[in-house]
C-alpha cells in the first residue's frame, strides 16, 4: 500500500512540474550561427496565362500587361529599348520567363548570384549590368 501511495504522489509531482514548464522562453538568445530569415523580402509575382507563341524570340524582350488580351500586348523588341520604360504592374517576357517589374531583381541577383540574366538586370536597373 505504501508503495502505491508513493507511486501516486510521484506521478502527481511529475504532472505538476510538467505543466509549469515554459516550452519556448522568449529570453533565449539565438546562437551566433543562427540563420535569420528576412520576412520583408517578398518573392516576385507569378504571371499565368501567356499563350504559347507569345514569348519573344531568343534575345528579345516583350512587355506584358496582366489582364490585357494577348493580341493587345506590345510587340517584342530589343531589351535595351525597355531600359527605364517598364511600368509598375507589368512583366517583361524574356527567354521563356516572365520577370515581375515590381520585384527587386538587383537585390535578388545579389542574394542568388547568376540567377538573373544580365539583360533583365539592365532593363530593371539602368545601364549597369
Amino acid at each position: 500500500m505504501r508503495l502505491a501511495a508513493a507511486f501516486v504522489s510521484s506521478l502527481w509531482l511529475v504532472a505538476c512540474s510538467a505543466s509549469s514548464v515554459d516550452p519556448a522562453p522568449s529570453s533565449v538568445p539565438l546562437p551566433s550561427s543562427a540563420v535569420v530569415v528576412d520576412d520583408d523580402v517578398k518573392g516576385p509575382k507569378k504571371l499565368k496565362g501567356v499563350p504559347p507563341g507569345h514569348y519573344p524570340p531568343p534575345g528579345q524582350c516583350r512587355l506584358w500587361h496582366e489582364g490585357r488580351p494577348p493580341g493587345h500586348q506590345p510587340r517584342p523588341q530589343s531589351c535595351e529599348s525597355l531600359v527605364g520604360r517598364v511600368p509598375e504592374g507589368a512583366f517583361v517576357l524574356y527567354n521563356d520567363d516572365a520577370w515581375d517589374a515590381d520585384y527587386d531583381w538587383r537585390g535578388h541577383a545579389a542574394r542568388h548570384a547568376g540567377s538573373v540574366p544580365t539583360a533583365i538586370l539592365r532593363v530593371f536597373g539602368g545601364s549597369q549590368p
